[in-house]
């Protein structure tokens, strides 16, 4: 019973530090990328919640890895083995997010804001790096712990549940986070490995922010205003 108060307590304890960060880039308007492209959010803010999220999540897999002594397989790439339809899926994804970020994003009225030339790179790197981590954490330490002590359907259930939970501060991301986790989570038992929805979460999100990017390049100047 002790093990797993500590266990759950632990995996909840970091999940409210990632979910506390989350909700306060969104109540200051830094969000997500679209409100740093239009000047209404603060690049300092995303790129501390993406950090902050890398920190939280990081952290809170490496010490339930070492303390549930979990089957480190599931964090190893299986690519070789994965079926056609994974690559469908892949590539739906990247139609998905490439299509979703063909417009324009305008300033915020009397907005003089201007963004550093290298926000577009660094933005992109420490976003995978945050997906990463992000996908260790929700499908692969929550997932198949979960998974091991509750079964697969509770297992999915529960992660679904936080998963939405993180994506509620936006309108459209709320409805389109539950096909999309139990997506995640199905390949992720199937394959027992986290990577198949690194790669698809991955695709998403990058096709979409750096369609995003070079749609409005405009914005992006070489130093700050």
């Amino acid at each position: 019973m002790l093990s797993y108060i500590t266990t759950y307590g632990l995996l909840l304890f970091y999940y409210s530090l990632f979910f506390k960060t989350v909700k306060a880039g969104f109540k200051r308007g830094s969000g997500k990328l679209e409100n740093i492209l239009s000047g209404k959010g603060e690049p300092g803010i995303l790129f501390t919640r993406l950090i902050a999220g890398i920190s939280f999540l990081g952290i809170g897999t490496v010490t339930l890895s070492i303390k549930e002594n979990i089957d480190a397989t599931i964090f190893i790439p299986k690519y070789s083995e994965y079926a056609i339809s994974i690559w469908i899926i892949i590539t739906a994804a990247i139609v998905i997010g490439f299509v979703s970020a063909c417009k324009k994003v305008y300033p915020a009225i009397n907005s003089n804001h201007s963004l550093p030339s290298s926000l577009p790179l660094g933005y992109v790197l420490i976003r995978i790096l945050f997906m990463i981590v992000y996908e260790f954490f929700f499908r692969g330490m929550m997932l198949f712990i979960m998974e091991e002590d509750f079964g697969s359907a509770t297992a999915v259930v529960i992660n679904l549940i936080l998963y939405t939970l993180i994506h509620w501060f936006d309108k459209k991301e709320r409805y389109g986070a539950v096909p999309m986790g139990i997506i995640l989570c199905s390949v992720s038992m199937y394959y027992y490995s986290v990577w198949p929805a690194i790669a698809i979460h991955l695709s998403l999100a990058l096709s979409h922010e750096i369609t995003l990017l070079i749609n409005n390049k405009s914005l992006i100047k070489k130093s700050w205003s």
